[in-house]
């Protein structure tokens, strides 16, 4: 896909950032008195995508005395910092109630802050406590276990775990509280999401003998692990956008979780996507997430959810928030991709040669057929194409690979002399100088060169790879068919 299109897309995101806000009656007012930072600014930002953005700023008096204050805009649900310096800040929620009072000590930030008219952010300043409080301890029991003489005999593992156990019981029944005391708050959203699905011990399960026992364990523990990863969140609450931990969340799910196949990741974002369709923002910010997901990928074949999500989200008119413009930019460039995604059959392409006869894609019988498009007057194709030769077909040829050549320009004589003097006689050498085919559509020729490798049913198994890559490729496919190249 060309580097235009993705920095379009990219936008998309971008683009939500600019408008966090949401105009309404009734504004925020947030007063702040920090004695130690008197005619200084102190900023206050939110978090998103692992960045802090600015979203006021308030010049405090000479007794520290100042307010962020819109009469007329709140600010969008989420966690937020009041930044001091760079390396001096605070994290507080920003929720529905947006009228309280911050007071704070700046040279002890975590002991001296006070909030007046904000339950929810005394109660997240005890649940930051808490939590640092409960990482010491498993560090303790951590290190502690290490230094166990026999840390490995089954009765200290069991004594140790039941202790990881217990504190970890101990977060999950605080976090617990909270959301009964707190329902429906920012605050509660935030801390459910901090947990993780509790995996069970499937040792207990997996009988003792069983081949590939400890294998069969961790599939369980893998597959619960999956099936329960999103328990804990709500994608009805557009807090976890402005929270420094969701897009990681996504990026692990997605990188690490599921299968990287198309229909796969077509599948999952659906999944998600759809359980967050009465939240507008949160629905935005998902749709645009697994959009470029599936965009920036670097695994081939990942276009085709690309063209899903297209369609099933940008195209049906869904994602109400792009322009004319954009929707037109993305119609196109899914109809230029939809026709040659991996795993379909290449369009036929029947098409006359230098000397006048007609050669028939689909009747060009070989195990791999590699379909170039390129043109004389390209510079990558004069070094690129030569090296089809030498390194694919002038190796393969033996094994009945073929190079189905189609010269994309209308010069009849540039390409003959490109032919003569490189010697590229052993390919199907072909062109549609009428474009009758319509080849650029269905092979999204946008440059040049460009190569797909089809199998002996002229199924697409691979595109855009370099010459190296199609190498290994065809290496690794004819010793599949018990066919040792040297």
């Amino acid at each position: 896909m060309c580097v235009n299109m993705k920095k379009l897309f990219l936008l998309l995101v971008t683009g939500f950032i600019l408008q966090a806000g949401i105009i309404c009656a009734q504004g925020y007012n947030i007063k702040v008195n920090i004695p130690h930072l008197s005619n200084k600014k102190v900023i206050l930002a939110n978090y998103f995508e692992g960045k802090v953005y600015s979203a006021d700023t308030a010049q405090l008096d000479a007794n520290g005395y100042g307010a962020f204050r819109k009469p007329n805009k709140k600010l969008a649900r989420g966690m937020y910092l009041l930044l001091f310096s760079p390396s001096n800040y605070f994290d507080l929620i920003i929720g529905d109630n947006q009228n309280f009072s911050i007071q704070s000590d700046t040279i002890n930030v975590l002991e001296s802050i006070r909030f007046t008219g904000s339950p929810e952010n005394t109660a997240f300043l005890e649940f930051q406590k808490f939590m640092t409080r409960q990482n010491q301890k498993t560090k303790q029991l951590s290190d502690a276990l290490q230094k166990e003489p026999d840390k490995n005999s089954p009765e200290v593992k069991q004594k140790y775990t039941n202790l990881f156990n217990q504190a970890d019981r101990e977060v999950r029944n605080y976090i617990a509280d909270i959301c009964k005391q707190y329902p429906g708050s920012a605050f509660a959203t935030f801390a459910n999401f901090t947990l993780s699905p509790s995996i069970p011990d499937f040792s207990k399960e997996v009988p003792a003998g069983t081949k590939d026992r400890d294998m069969e364990i961790r599939k369980k523990a893998y597959f619960y692990n999956k099936a329960h990863y999103w328990d804990y969140t709500n994608f009805k609450d557009s807090t976890l956008i402005r929270t420094p931990i969701f897009k990681s969340k996504l990026d692990d799910y997605f990188n690490n979780m599921i299968l990287m196949h198309p229909d796969t990741v077509f599948k999952e974002s659906v999944n998600i996507i759809e359980k967050s369709k009465s939240c507008k923002a949160m629905f935005r910010y998902l749709v645009s997430y697994c959009f470029n997901f599936s965009l920036e990928s670097k695994i081939m074949g990942m276009d085709a959810a690309f063209v899903y999500l297209s369609k099933k989200y940008y195209l049906t008119g869904q994602a109400n928030w792009i322009d004319k413009e954009t929707r037109e930019k993305i119609e196109r460039e899914v109809i230029l991709t939809q026709y040659n995604l991996i795993g379909m059959k290449a369009q036929e392409l029947k098409l006359p040669t230098i000397d006048g006869e007609w050669v028939s894609l689909y009747e060009t019988e070989a195990p791999f057929t590699l379909l170039l498009f390129w043109e004389a007057d390209c510079g990558h194709c004069k070094k690129q194409v030569p090296l089809v030769k030498s390194t694919l077909l002038d190796k393969f040829k033996p094994y009945g690979f073929k190079v189905f050549a189609v010269h994309t320009q209308n010069d009849k004589d540039k390409w003959e002399k490109f032919v003569t003097e490189h010697e590229l006689f052993d390919f199907v050498n072909c062109w549609d100088p009428q474009n009758q085919t319509n080849f650029r559509v269905y092979y999204h020729i946008e440059s040049t060169p460009m190569l797909y490798l089809l199998d002996k049913n002229k199924k697409i198994i691979a595109k855009k790879l370099d010459i190296e890559q199609l190498a290994d490729m065809l290496t690794r496919e004819y010793k599949n068919m018990g066919i040792e190249i040297k």
